[in-house]
């Protein structure tokens, strides 16, 4: 048995022992008291989830380094893409500056993916940055062409940008007036419930470059664990910057960790901007979701739970996204069991810890050997997990929520023709605010849906479940308010809605750096290329007779009756060029003193099957014959 194998039975057995007797006990008491229970937990199913303007050259012939199927049992491999994508950007600086500059920056999809270099042009100079972001001080107006460049050969798109500079009495002011990147970002979860935000909220909207999700937040519990583990230095500071509990930081420690604080909550916006592209899930609300999870430490912040990861994941709340995404379950299954041919659901319940616990697994950055115990890249490489359990929660919302209109409309018409105050509520409900779902009579907001997928990920869909029915037995519509205060799981109501402070409030805390200073890379700029005289090509001055005829006589020579005319002849070469002619008598000529000797010909009679191969020769002429036979008469008549 391996270190992993052991991992996940340990884990196993916890689980066994303490966790799913109380928990499938709880189901069982929960389903007996509702005779109207919806069916949607099966055998196993999760019930407690994670708490959780000169001319510009193009840089697109820019040399290429050289590059360097079975099941994978590497944990990571569930989580990061199967091929690398690069990715580069031009940011300018908010307000004045002393001097102008941009800031470029990249980074790849798989993080373990090597060093990433920027090279491009500014104006006409050749410029690369070894290390990002890359501050480019710019003499005035100026126009970019850059990409992202992996130390494994591969490239990125290139991206062109036009950057205007301004003088000010008091400083210069840069914007970037043009650039060739767009994204096309598609809610998925709105997809699902059928519903848009007709508020247009800021919260919800997808921004085009990573840097636009970077926040300025003052984090205690980061803060705490950063000066813990001695990122940020608080000797200086009355009791090291920490409280006699050690578990919050001091007025001193937090001014100490102010700015290494500031950086440790944006170095995962590239992966969450990602993530949120792939997954379709709005980048500032998965970024607040990690934040008031793990506040972007990546370690197991309530043990007692065994949750791990920026997401703060634990074994069952994957559940149900191995449920709903059957992919997914192939690909960690292949990685785990040496048979994957039965769904998730239809497997052993020591099967599904398996995989459960390998999943887990994946997002544990915990490290011994890594710089302050965390494996950052571990870290970054789980964003997208968490997307992905959003949206599988998403996706399950929305299943209860239908499931309940259906099995309680009959009971709600009833209750709705019993009295004159029910029907003026219920039609008081149908002309509620657009851009919502109707479920049974009411009406359920986008924000209502969020606020719902963000209880099922915290508390588990049991949970959520259970509230859905409370409400629909009291004829209540389906809103936030009427499910938070019969909520069954303790915490769950107060999660929700600090989630949600959290989002309307995201934009106060944007944060654009003010100067230079603090990026550390510049680029080397390269001097310019002298051009190299193009060499005088040597070419042919040979030339291709084709000879077509009919060989009546059957004496392999073309006599004056049998040449066949208007026959096509193609002349293809090994550099992809055709020529195409028609016999004239029988002949057609084709003149190659344009092509470079050693040129790879093939002469052919398109469609039928004959042609002949040869190297282009310095001079002469090539003669290429086809000849068909006269075709065969009958003796007798049939």
């Amino acid at each position: 048995m391996n270190a992993a194998q052991g991992r996940y039975l340990f884990l196993l057995v916890l689980l066994i022992g303490f966790g799913l007797p109380g928990m499938i006990g709880n189901l069982e008491v929960r389903a007996r008291s509702s005779e109207l229970q919806l069916g949607l937990i099966e055998s196993g199913l999760q019930v407690s989830s994670t708490v959780t303007p000169s001319p510009i050259q193009s840089i697109s012939s820019l040399p290429s380094l050289t590059s360097t199927g079975s099941p994978t049992t590497n944990p990571s491999s569930f989580l990061t893409p199967s091929s690398l994508g690069l990715y580069a950007f031009i940011q300018a600086p908010t307000g004045l500056v002393d001097q102008p500059y941009v800031i470029l920056n990249a980074f790849a999809s798989i993080p373990r993916s090597g060093s990433i270099e920027i090279r491009g042009f500014v104006n006409s100079q050749e410029f690369v940055c070894e290390f990002s972001p890359c501050s480019i001080f710019l003499q005035g107006s100026s126009r970019f062409a850059f990409r992202a460049v992996a130390d494994s050969g591969q490239i990125g798109e290139e991206v062109i940008a036009s950057v205007t500079v301004r003088q000010d009495p008091t400083g210069y002011s840069v914007s970037v007036d043009s650039v060739s990147q767009f994204n096309i970002f598609t809610d998925s979860c709105s997809v699902v419930w059928g519903v848009i935000d007709e508020e247009n909220a800021n919260w919800d909207t997808f921004v085009q470059f990573p840097y636009q999700l970077n926040t300025k937040k003052t984090l205690h519990m980061l803060a705490t664990r950063l000066i813990l583990n001695g990122i940020v230095d608080a000797d200086d500071c009355p009791l090291g910057g920490l409280n006699t509990s050690l578990d919050w930081p001091t007025a001193c420690g937090l001014e100490r960790a102010s700015g290494k604080m500031t950086e440790w909550q944006n170095q995962f916006d590239e992966y969450i901007w990602l993530a949120s592209r792939d997954h379709g899930i709005p980048p500032k609300l998965l970024k607040t979701l990690i934040e008031v999870e793990s506040q972007f430490w990546p370690g197991n912040q309530r043990f007692y739970l065994d949750e791990f990861g920026l997401g703060q994941i634990n074994q069952l709340g994957v559940d149900v996204l191995l449920r709903r995404d059957p992919t997914y379950y192939q690909k960690v299954c292949t990685g785990v069991l040496s048979d994957c041919s039965r769904p998730y659901l239809s497997l052993e319940p020591i099967q599904q810890a398996l995989i459960r616990g390998a999943v887990v697994s994946s997002v544990d950055a915990s490290c011994a050997s890594c710089p302050y115990g965390i494996d950052l890249d571990k870290a970054r490489e789980s964003v997208s997990l968490v997307a992905m359990l959003l949206k599988a929660n998403c996706q399950q919302v929305d299943t209860i929520l239908d499931s309940a209109a259906r099995n309680f409309a009959d009971l709600d018409a009833d209750a709705a023709t019993a009295t004159a105050a029910a029907v003026t509520a219920t039609a008081a409900a149908k002309t509620a605010t657009p851009g919502t779902t109707d479920l049974n009579n009411s009406k359920t907001t986008y924000e209502d849906l969020w606020r719902f997928t963000f209880a099922a990920y915290h508390s588990g869909i049991n949970c959520f479940q259970e509230s859905v029915l409370a409400a629909k037995k009291e004829h209540l519509p389906v809103t936030w308010e009427n499910i938070k205060n019969d909520f069954p799981c303790k915490g769950g109501p107060e999660y929700v809605d600090g989630v949600m402070a959290n989002l309307f409030s995201f934009d106060f805390y944007l944060y654009e750096p003010g100067d230079a200073s603090s990026v550390i890379a510049l680029p080397i700029y390269l001097p310019t290329r002298t051009p190299v005289p193009t060499p005088t090509a040597f070419l042919s001055t040979s030339r291709i007779k084709v000879l077509v005829f009919m060989d009546r006589n059957s004496n392999t020579i073309p006599d004056a009756d049998e040449w066949i005319d208007a026959m096509t002849v193609l002349v293809a070469t090994s550099g992809n060029e055709q020529i195409t002619q028609r016999t004239v008598n029988g002949i057609a000529i084709f003149d190659m003193s344009r092509y470079s000797p050693g040129t790879g010909i093939t002469v052919s009679l398109p469609g039928l099957y004959r042609s002949e191969n040869f190297i282009l020769p310095e001079s002469g002429e090539i003669t290429v014959t086809f000849m068909f036979d006269q075709p065969a008469l009958p003796t007798i008549l049939p």
